[in-house]
């Protein structure tokens, strides 16, 4: 089949007055003659076809389409399945302060507070509730997410100090890490990479499609999936283990209240159930799961067996009738509630949700340990730099360098070095140990399940 080639106008031009002097008892054809003019003008318009067809082909490839023509190719591949993804919310820790140590001060979740730069405040918006205990002047790590979407709301340590919602019996507010997760609107080529990415990951029940569902997942509050990776075991075992981060290390959410109000998994049995589910799932499989039939606590792995990932019991000897089922349990909130609900799939919504895993394997999302690091460095700052101004910049590549390593990926030393190096007014950068290690510095070296982060108070430059 012919190659299309575009043909440009003067090419156009001169096969049509070659055709017209070949038809006809001319010589040649004058540059000012009528019959030149007129040739040229549908010359002009057959080279605007031309044009046209050749664009028209390279917005039907999603190598080449760009702008809402790529966002059209991808509504054609997957309809309804991904779309380019809105500017993201950056999220972190704050911790609120206080004079006195008096009383238990609570800080509401929507409480407002905010970071300033050159454009105003920066607003942030916690989202759970926080306390200031008795005998405390600090309250714990307090979730926040920012209230306008993308890169403006990343900051660094320390950054966020004013209050724009009062809290009676608060008088301070800060973060202790830097804000690195929010993002603008996501470009044409990250767009493209992953709607490719998401293609290769339709045959589903591979390493590709957990990880590729997983980072499509974001929740209502702007919060997403932004690193996942699949952890086998060395021997057939029937399940594996996802783990999933959102550029903060946290994701580990979870709600403790069926630990104080038991959840009733069945109020009263038919007789000869085998078979019940927790009301929340999944279970957050740290030791604290009790499942009793009344009242009286069954020996788990014995009496019964549990998938925590879909809150699903299995017991050994069947119920009676009226038997009542209870267990006490955390369960996982959140990304990883999230996260776990597209892999295993929704049994009331399968349209919405069909489930990533095959048949007859169990996949765990879990949070990855966070491995915080530690630098500490000698530096220089060349003639005409501020000493503090250049530290601040090196303590801020660094930190956005190590918080955005994705799950299992090593912190090389050479690559800090390189980023600090890059900082205008670095004259020198000499390491005195990462994370414990002298020099020779030694590169941190991170496992699968293990993710790497670092807050400003453990950046030291001398």
């Amino acid at each position: 089949m012919p190659v299309f080639r575009p043909r440009t106008r003067v090419e156009i031009l001169r096969s049509m007055a070659a055709r017209v002097v070949a038809r006809s008892a001319l010589a040649r054809l004058e540059d000012n003659s009528a019959v030149r003019h007129i040739l040229a003008a549908a010359a002009n318009e057959l080279a605007e076809v031309y044009f046209q067809l050749a664009r028209l082909r390279q917005l039907f490839s999603i190598d080449t389409a760009t702008g809402s023509d790529l966002d059209l190719r991808a509504a054609e591949i997957q309809p309804g399945s991904i779309s380019r993804r809105a500017a993201g919310y950056a999220s972190g820790d704050v911790v609120f302060s206080r004079v006195t140590t008096v009383g238990t001060v609570t800080i509401p979740a929507g409480t407002i507070v905010a970071a300033e730069d050159a454009e105003g405040l920066i607003r942030y918006r916690t989202t759970v509730s926080g306390s200031i205990t008795p005998g405390n002047t600090l309250s714990g790590a307090v979730g926040v997410v920012a209230l306008d979407a993308g890169v403006r709301g990343n900051v660094a340590s320390d950054e966020i100090r004013r209050f724009v919602t009062r809290v009676a019996g608060v008088t301070g507010v800060t973060n202790g890490t830097a804000f690195d997760n929010g993002a603008d609107r996501e470009s044409d080529r990250d767009f493209r990479a992953r709607l490719k990415a998401y293609v290769r990951s339709l045959a589903r029940g591979t390493v590709a499609a957990c990880e590729g569902f997983a980072r499509n997942v974001r929740l209502a509050d702007g919060r997403r999936v932004l690193f996942a990776r699949i952890v086998e075991s060395a021997t057939p075992a029937g399940y594996a283990e996802l783990y999933i981060d959102d550029g903060t290390g946290s994701v580990d959410e979870y709600s403790s209240g069926y630990l104080t109000t038991p959840d009733v998994v069945l109020a009263s049995a038919v007789g000869g159930e085998t078979r019940v589910f927790t009301t929340e799932r999944p279970v957050r499989d740290d030791g604290s799961f009790v499942l009793s039939v009344n009242a009286v606590p069954l020996v788990r792995n014995t009496d019964y067996y549990l998938n925590a990932a879909t809150g699903q019991v299995d017991l050994v000897v069947a119920l009676s009738a009226s038997d009542v089922v209870r267990a006490e349990y955390r369960y996982f909130i959140g990304l990883i509630q999230q996260t776990q609900k597209v892999i295993d799939g929704d049994p009331d919504d399968r349209i919405s949700y069909p489930g990533v895993r095959p048949v007859g394997v169990i996949v765990y999302v879990r949070a990855p340990a966070a491995i915080f690091q530690s630098v500490e460095a000698a530096i220089a700052v060349a003639n005409g730099f501020d000493v503090d101004d250049v530290s601040a910049e090196c303590v801020r590549v660094i930190q956005s360098y190590i918080n955005t390593l994705d799950i299992g990926a090593h912190v090389i030393g050479a690559e800090i070095i390189e980023r600090a190096m890059g900082v205008p007014g670095m004259a020198n950068f000499r390491f005195l140990a990462l994370s414990g290690s002298i020099p020779p510095v030694a590169d941190g070296l991170i496992l699968p399940y293990q993710v790497a982060r670092i807050a400003a108070a453990s950046i030291t430059l001398t």
